[in-house]
């Protein structure tokens, strides 16, 4: 079933879809609010509460597309995100992030830990924006039009923006190989 027959479903008063919906989705988006906030309490409080939001605007909500239900949920954690930090008026660490993230994901398997350190090294020299996209599109495997949903950017940008910042992880893995070589 897709997502709009599930929306409709629900609409229809049929609360078992509201329970399809959210073990499709529930996964990915504490992925995705855990990598941002680094702390599984808040994470946890934010993911419910993106539900709850969801669920109260469901009356009102026109799916344009079948991926018009993730970007929406991404869009809504996004923002829960934003306000957290907001209101906490904190910085995002990024090491602490990553060191909390490599704990709950990769603790097993020592290579990983270490090229993940290689991807952390490199997100520290990217602008916050261009982070956020490139971490939609490759680790949360997005659409550039979900990404362009949930950033506001247009769809070409999105991609300007993805391709920009792969084409300086090759040239900086290529300086990488050649400063070897020396």
């Amino acid at each position: 079933m897709t997502d709009i027959q599930l929306i409709e479903e629900y609409k229809s008063w049929d609360t078992s879809a509201f329970g399809t919906i959210y073990e499709k989705y529930i996964d990915q988006i504490y992925k995705v609010v855990f990598f941002k906030v680094s702390s599984r309490e808040v994470a946890e409080d934010i993911v419910s509460e993106a539900f709850i939001k969801w669920l109260n605007s469901l009356e009102n909500f026109v799916p344009k597309s079948e991926s018009s239900l993730k970007s929406w949920l991404y869009t809504i954690s996004y923002n829960l995100v934003k306000d957290y930090y907001r209101t906490k008026k904190e910085e995002i660490d990024i090491d602490e992030v990553f060191n909390l993230w490599v704990e709950e994901y990769f603790w097993e398997n020592l290579d990983n830990k270490e090229k993940l350190k290689e991807v952390v090294d490199f997100l520290k020299t990217i602008k916050e924006e261009q982070r956020e996209i490139l971490i939609m599109r490759i680790w949360n495997d997005l659409s550039y039009k979900e990404i362009s949903e949930i950033t506001g950017h247009s769809v070409s940008n999105c991609k300007k923006i993805v391709s920009r910042v792969l084409q300086n992880v090759n040239a900086n893995l290529a300086m990488m190989i050649i400063l070897m070589m020396i």
